[in-house]
């Protein structure tokens, strides 16, 4: 078999964000569980292969035939596969590159302990959601359609056995929601379901971008809480022209005329502890709850949570304040 180089881990994570909107097409590629053949090249060859799919940061991570042996490098983090993988998760992108699926490189991010449960839980709603997130001018490309969706990653945390990360994978994707649309609305998101021991507020179950029947046919809700009938529209994007935001207003018209309530959230709300709190009494009210939190040190938590989080913004140039 002809020797290929596989993209694993964050690598293959950086290849999903570099592709931006050719992601379907990505997506489309052959798929198999074979790792016959998965090597290392030389030096520059490999350089060569991962700047083309637009993969630049190192050490680069790469998935190799265990069988086969191989060597460390500087330039390379491998991870070493004994046996075949379930069906599906390698995509063959070309003859020679292949890159793990998105389910898969959530799985061995997981592993990663440089990355927090915070950020684990954020990449799987980016992986579910409809954006990547990418080094445009405002920080995200929104996508046709997901890369993956929580059933996908779940189906194969059940399938695979004795991979580094699966334990923390299965743990942490039960608070991921599928098909948000911005790194806001998965802040957002994470702020009110999340659990008050991790510094959320307990809400949900949630829906993101919830279809909502009305009079002139459906329209979606950012984040619905479907059995109160309660909505949150995230409002803060800066470069919202004054059009878009009359048509944001008249399509919330029709939300709150079939029955449900909204609530608007600028990011002040977010950042700032007086209206965050105001936002949060605001919540509760609306679903017909009281405000009973009894995890022990549940306001340092949160605050915690949300320095967590809104970095996760600004690191890479949202434009969304």
């Amino acid at each position: 078999m002809e020797k290929v180089v596989c993209a694993c881990g964050a690598s293959a994570l950086e290849l999903y964000r570099s592709s931006k909107r050719l992601i379907p097409t990505l997506l489309d590629k052959p798929r198999t569980g074979q790792v016959t053949g998965l090597s290392v090249p030389p030096r520059q060859l490999l350089a060569d292969d991962m700047t083309v799919h637009g993969i630049v940061s190192k050490p680069y991570h790469v998935l190799v035939d265990g069988n086969r042996g191989y060597n460390q490098r500087q330039d390379i983090q491998i991870t070493a596969c004994y046996r075949p993988l379930p069906p599906r998760s390698l995509i063959k992108i070309d003859r020679s590159f292949w890159t793990v699926s998105p389910e898969l490189s959530f799985i061995q991010i997981a592993g990663d302990n440089t990355w927090s449960n915070f950020d684990i839980i954020s990449l799987g709603y980016e992986l579910c959601g409809t954006y990547v997130l990418d080094d445009s001018w405002d920080g995200l490309t929104c996508t046709e359609k997901p890369l993956t969706s929580t059933e996908k990653i779940g189906r194969l945390t059940d399938s695979i056995h004795r991979v580094t990360g699966i334990k923390r994978a299965r743990n942490l994707l039960k608070y991921v929601n599928g098909l948000s649309n911005s790194p806001m609305e998965t802040v957002l998101a994470m702020l009110v379901s999340l659990p008050t021991t991790m510094g959320g507020l307990g809400l949900g179950p949630i829906s993101m971008n919830h279809p909502v029947a009305t009079p002139v046919g459906r329209r979606r809700v950012d984040i619905g809480f479907t059995r109160q009938r309660v909505g949150l529209e995230y409002q803060g994007k800066e470069f919202h022209s004054i059009e878009a935001a009359g048509r944001d207003a008249r399509r919330q018209n029709k939300i709150v005329g079939s029955g449900f309530t909204i609530l608007n959230v600028w990011y002040e709300d977010l950042v700032d502890e007086h209206l965050f709190q105001q936002f949060t009494d605001d919540l509760f009210r609306a679903l017909g709850s009281r405000k009973r939190i009894r995890t022990s040190g549940f306001h340092t938590l949160q605050k915690i949570l949300r320095m967590q989080l809104m970095p996760t913004v600004t690191r890479y140039g949202g434009n969304e304040f």
